[in-house]
């Protein structure tokens, strides 16, 4: 049962997630940029593999984490079309699912008319940015349904982060505060991403994996700590 506690912790993650920061940076680095992705897989991997250790699918991270794993999968191949197709379905369905977890803990909040006000403005620059990186994509990478699951995922992202800001304004703790890091990590992931293979500057390649992975150990972060603070450490006491 020791064992099982000190595999099952935050500070378990935290090494985790570092080592796997480490590996991904030096692939990078070291390694053509589509061999490198594999490194991004099997971080991916290595999480679903610990978390199915103590169940499968007896939690809703569980699904955030698969999806984590196809959407790396999919993004070996991101050049092909269909697995770039594939890759923003993964990655909107992760922001939908974090997004379901957290919602019913602040759908009942009453927003004052200054913020709904500074809300919609802010909505509606990040619109207009959207649009903007939008025709910078090279013609190469547009097909039929690129359009519709790019708006689909950057309008996710948009959502994910009001919904992050909002909990953690509610919360205020430790475990609130993981998600919206985790929810900001992925959003500034996507958008070096967007920098390295878009505009063909592989730098950025550089933090879209470094934010991409430590998205990831934030949300095992946030999914931990309600087990952490128990006093007997039961894994069946997992909220999400």
């Amino acid at each position: 049962m020791a064992k099982i506690r000190n595999l099952y912790s935050s500070k378990f993650i935290i090494i985790s997630t570092v080592f796997w920061v480490i590996i991904n940076l030096l692939s990078v680095y070291f390694l053509d940029e589509e061999i490198s992705r594999w490194f991004r897989v099997a971080s991916s991997l290595y999480f679903v593999i610990w978390s199915f250790s103590f169940g499968i699918f007896k939690s809703k991270m569980d699904y955030v984490l698969v999806s984590y794993l196809i959407c790396d999968i999919s993004l070996v191949y991101y050049e092909l079309q269909v697995f770039n197709f594939i890759t923003f379905l993964a990655r909107s369905l992760i922001f939908s699912l974090l997004i379901f977890i957290v919602f019913p803990k602040i759908r009942s909040v009453k927003f004052r008319l200054f913020e709904l006000i500074l809300g919609i403005a802010v909505v509606a620059i990040n619109i207009y940015l959207l649009f903007e990186l939008l025709a910078m994509v090279p013609e190469a990478f547009i097909y039929d349904y690129f359009y519709p699951v790019y708006l689909a995922l950057t309008l996710l992202t948009i959502l994910l982060v009001g919904v992050a800001f909002t909990y953690n304004n509610i919360f205020s703790n430790k475990r609130s505060f993981y998600f919206l890091l985790a929810a900001l990590f992925l959003a500034f992931s996507d958008f070096n991403f967007f920098i390295a293979i878009y505009l063909d500057v592989p730098v950025f390649y550089y933090p879209d994996r470094f934010f991409h992975i430590l998205a990831l150990g934030l949300l095992l972060l946030f999914w931990i700590k309600p087990i952490e603070d128990s006093n007997n450490n039961n894994l069946e006491q997992r909220e999400v």
